[in-house]
């Protein structure tokens, strides 16, 4: 009674645990074209428009969970070139600006997996895998007591289905390790959707995600270079984050 007891309790606290925050999933993203945002600019045939995903639902529709949890602002950026010309965008060239006039440039992708590694949403991940342990062994306790009543050894039973049950609970919740793990594991997510390096050839469309600092920024600044014509230029879009 007392195994059971305690298999229910571990299994409770899985599910609280799990209601924490939730996981870091991306998914598929829509998006309308370029023309039909406010801050579009165009340049030599090549629109671009900058929309910061800046509230709850959009961001958990997006990557499965509320990234300003982890003090981090996704910025979609979408392309596309109606022109005769190509293009790149170098996304380390891509800064969010502040009314005072200062700059703060765009996350890496390693940084940004560590922002989110160190906020709720990774430590309800990793309290998530070290649960699923736990409750491994507790199932497999109370399994082996089981089998030592029947057999006359109660007590031996259970620790030996601990120790079968806490390496089934290890495969199952934490066959991806803890910490290292969980950060590769959130940068593979958001390198899925990230904008970085592109070219725009002519007929493209092209869009992705870059990772800033959340604050309250009013401009995004970007510097675009005109391959065909060996030319640089600086844009600077109006935006707007909320909350």
């Amino acid at each position: 009674m007392l195994n059971s007891k305690f298999v229910i309790y571990i299994l409770s606290s899985i599910l609280v645990l799990s209601g924490c925050a939730a996981p870091l999933k991306t998914d598929t993203v829509s998006f309308n074209s370029p023309s039909s945002y406010k801050n579009k600019q165009e340049i030599d045939g090549l629109q671009i428009a900058v929309v910061p995903i800046d509230s709850q639902e959009k961001s958990k529709e997006i990557f499965g969970t509320d990234l300003k949890a982890a003090e981090v602002l996704p910025v979609h950026l979408i392309v596309q070139n109606s022109g005769s010309k190509e293009f790149e965008i170098n996304h380390q060239q891509i800064f969010g600006v502040m009314s005072d006039g200062k700059y703060t440039v765009a996350y890496t992708l390693n940084k940004t997996a560590e922002h989110v590694r160190k906020s709720s949403i990774g430590s309800t991940a990793v309290a998530g895998a070290v649960a699923g342990t736990l409750a491994g062994a507790a199932i497999g306790a109370g399994i082996g007591a089981g089998v030592g009543y029947a057999g006359g050894n109660v007590s031996q039973g259970a620790a030996t289905g601990a120790i079968i049950g806490g390496a089934t609970g290890a495969a199952v919740g934490t066959s991806e390790g803890l910490s290292d793990s969980f950060t590769v594991k959130f940068k593979q997510e958001l390198a899925n959707l990230a904008f970085e390096d592109k070219v725009i050839f002519p007929g493209d469309i092209q869009q992705g995600f870059v990772y800033l600092k959340w604050e309250h920024y009013n401009k995004i600044r970007m510097k675009v270079l005109n391959i065909t014509d060996n030319k640089i230029q600086e844009l600077m879009f109006d935006v707007s984050v909320m909350r």
